[in-house]
């Protein structure tokens, strides 16, 4: 992962100051919801995405330029045959941090090995479902290992290629 963005550091900042409530750290309330998606928040917010080989030749054909930045809320929708996809999900990411020392070195280094979003089909999406890996990674892993596990564990494939991204977060 390449240097936080401003929003990045915000949001590790709000993810931070929730880490320091003990009742958030017992997921009382809906703490365990608004942790979650202040993690997945974090790793949206990246500058680009990496893109799956199936959703690269859906966007080939397309004729999307990766050379632009397009709007996040361009390839999301229930509509559209994409999805954004956490390679660790954030409930994995959210244990990490609860059961850290909540130092701001710790939580900057499982923010880095959270993994990136990547652009996958609707149809890749229900192959991680189908496989029981749509909130959980392959049994045996750990933080530090792979972060595209769950990808390989059901045959996507990730190409190398990404989507450069901007705007509003989409979720």
């Amino acid at each position: 992962m390449v240097a936080e963005n401003e929003n990045q550091i915000a949001l590790r900042m709000w993810i931070m100051a929730g880490l320091k409530i003990p009742e958030v750290c017992n997921l009382k309330g809906d703490a365990g919801y608004l942790l979650n998606n202040m993690i997945a928040k974090y790793t949206l917010f990246a500058d680009h995405y990496s893109i799956s080989k199936a959703a690269f030749q859906k966007l080939k054909k397309d004729r999307v330029n990766l050379n632009e930045i397009h709007i996040r809320r361009k390839f999301y929708g229930k509509t559209k045959p994409f999805m954004y996809e956490h390679s660790i999900p954030a409930t994995i990411i959210r244990t990490e941090m609860i059961q850290s020392d909540k130092s701001v070195t710790t939580i900057k280094k499982i923010l880095k090995q959270a993994g990136k979003v990547a652009l996958i089909l609707r149809t890749e999406d229900k192959m991680l479902k189908d496989a029981k890996l749509a909130w959980k990674m392959p049994p045996g892993w750990k933080l530090g290992d792979d972060p595209e596990a769950r990808y390989k564990a059901v045959g996507i494939q990730i190409s190398g290629k990404l989507l450069r991204v901007g705007g509003a977060v989409v979720r």
